[in-house]
């Protein structure tokens, strides 16, 4: 199961990793039940903690591209720039698509 949620993290495929969240818990449940010896938990946790990792980098990312989103649509409406008096304004630009030429 954590080779596979690697293998749909590091595709980005959100949707399988939607998937896994109910199988994850009752293996987990399981795990729970019968309280395997630390040698066989080791690559286990080891395995956890690279998906984590991974699960981290994901969500940076994600974030990263919603603020690059976020700042192209900002561009196109206009553009910030700092006045004499150092206090931001935004000026807006006109739609270059409806711009006739002679």
């Amino acid at each position: 199961m954590l080779d596979l949620e690697r293998e749909a993290l590091i595709a980005a495929d959100f949707e399988a990793l939607a998937t896994f969240v109910q199988q994850k818990e009752d293996l987990l449940a399981q795990l729970e039940k019968t309280i395997p010896a630390k040698d066989i938990l080791r690559p286990v946790r080891q395995k956890m903690d690279e998906n984590l990792a991974l699960m981290a980098a994901v969500i940076k990312g994600v974030a990263a591209a919603g603020e690059r989103l976020a700042a192209l649509q900002n561009v196109k409406s206009g553009l910030s720039v700092y006045d004499n008096a150092g206090r931001l304004e935004h000026v807006r630009t006109h739609n270059p698509a409806l711009e006739k030429k002679a």
